[in-house]
């Protein structure tokens, strides 16, 4: 009996161990719109489900071209403003909590 309870609690260790780094993950945020980038969130900014994270200049004026849809932390920028963004552009990485 003892050396199946040493056997559950390191099997129930090792579960919570690989779990872990499930937790965090990155996610990968593209453009739904074409355009000239006009604004872009920061890197280590704190960012929520909805937030605006890349706004273009398109036909109809600045517009959201990438909104968060979790919460986390922003991770990397791969745009600037004023730089040419086509639909589907991979613009900024949050690693979510």
């Amino acid at each position: 009996m003892k050396k199946f309870r040493k056997l559950a609690a390191v099997l129930t260790a090792l579960g919570i161990l690989t779990a872990i780094p499930v937790l965090a993950a990155d996610v990968q945020y593209t453009t739904v719109l074409s355009g000239s980038v006009v604004s872009v969130v920061p890197v280590g900014a704190p960012v929520k489900e909805g937030d605006v994270l890349v706004t273009v200049n398109s036909l109809a004026g600045p517009m959201p071209a990438a909104r968060a849809s979790s919460t986390g932390v922003v991770k990397a920028v791969t745009v600037s403003p004023g730089v040419q963004v086509q639909k589907g552009t991979v613009v900024v990485v949050v690693e979510t909590k």
